[in-house]
């Protein structure tokens, strides 16, 4: 098949993806995944849905294996997508699956049902033309915007063991990312005494104004040495919610702040937590979930076959680089699996209205993958 055909094609499935709403917590996953499970069996492979431990549909995965042992390759794109908003917000409908002026346009154009889509042709053509060694597993996750990824969690429930190396399919092309900070979320709960607000002889003691004296000091709260030359933005925290209180004439005896820490590799989930305690001035502190950061080496096989494979297909050289958002790779990471943000399609308005992801960008795309799978297992 011609390049330009396998676009179309790629350009076809990812329109279909878009025009079937998959929007985390609010669309059920069991449509576009039967839509991704039947296209992958409607091209010769054998596709199977994995389920959370509820039940849940929450992925589909393909498995091609070599003529030999080797090493496994794991693919990865979540199929689900941010919310669409007001749809009075967007120029055309949010899943129309459009195709206008050279761009896809609609929830989950670019973040990431195309990257759906080439890796479904990357699976086609990979198990059309046979691997003369080791395996290439093709994970769609349909659990990942909601922050639980249980699609990947549901395929490190189903294989014998995790693959040696994993690719991310997220949009954008500026760099090969092999790293990204950790992160500590805490909830941390003020107490206080409450009281009439209009009682003059009782004032009570407001936990509300705990809270906000905390949010003050963890404004300007200086984070403690090493740096980490892999992460040279360092860590950050953030209040991201203050809740407490229940009318005008209480004064609120307990407040929760959520804070999300951002990690490095010297600064870990257990020195933040230290570096946090003496800021909250005695409040409860209570773990909601943390990651550590991770770095894949710049000689790892999954790295070097990437690198390579994206500069010969976007003719420019691209060198792998941390970033400060967590993703998959973290979770990934922590079950030792190296893992990079491969380049990934042209893309705007990730997360806005009038999403778009560029259609002359598949092509690079398509063609890197292909060779980084050669690549990597060879």
């Amino acid at each position: 098949m011609t390049q330009d055909r396998v676009v179309d094609s790629i350009v076809a499935l990812a329109s279909r993806l878009v025009a079937t709403p998959s929007c985390a917590g609010i669309d059920a996953p069991q449509p576009v995944l039967a839509l991704a499970h039947d296209w992958l069996q409607d091209n010769g492979l054998a596709p199977r849905l994995l389920a959370d431990p509820s039940g849940r549909p929450v992925a589909v995965l393909v498995e091609i294996a070599g003529a030999a042992p080797g090493p496994t390759l794991c693919l990865d794109a979540c199929i689900d997508t941010a919310p669409a908003g007001d749809p009075a917000t967007w120029s055309a409908a949010p899943f129309s699956g459009a195709v206008r002026d050279g761009r896809l346009q609609g929830r989950g154009a670019g973040d990431s049902k195309a990257g759906v889509a080439i890796l479904a042709h990357v699976a086609r053509d990979v198990a059309r033309e046979g691997l003369s060694r080791g395996a290439l597993h093709v994970l769609f996750d349909a659990d990942e915007h909601t922050g639980r990824f249980g699609g990947v969690r549901a395929y490190l429930a189903a294989v014998a063991k995790p693959p040696d190396a994993a690719s991310l399919g997220y949009p954008g092309n500026d760099a090969l990312v092999a790293g990204s900070r950790g992160f500590l979320r805490l909830r941390a709960t003020f107490h206080g005494i409450a009281a009439h607000s209009g009682d003059a002889a009782r004032r009570g003691d407001n936990a509300l104004t705990r809270a906000a004296a905390f949010a003050l000091r963890l404004a300007s709260a200086a984070f403690p040495g090493p740096a980490d030359p892999a992460f040279p933005f360092g860590p950050a925290a953030t209040l991201t919610r203050l809740e407490g209180g229940e009318g005008f004439s209480v004064v609120p005896d307990r407040a929760v702040a959520h804070v999300d820490i951002r990690l490095t590799r010297p600064f870990d989930a257990a020195a933040a937590r230290r570096w946090i305690e003496p800021l909250v001035d005695g409040a409860t502190l209570e773990t909601v979930d943390t990651w550590p950061a991770y770095v894949v080496p710049d000689d790892a096989p999954v790295v070097m076959a990437f690198a390579a494979a994206a500069t010969r297909a976007f003719g420019r050289p691209f060198v792998a680089e941390a970033c400060g958002p967590s993703n998959i790779g973290n979770l990934l990471a922590s079950h030792g699996v190296p893992t990079v943000c491969a380049p990934g399609v042209t893309f705007g308005n990730m997360h806005a209205a009038d999403e778009w992801m560029e259609i002359a960008s598949v092509a690079p795309v398509y063609a890197m993958y292909r060779e980084a799978v050669r690549l990597f297992l060879k």
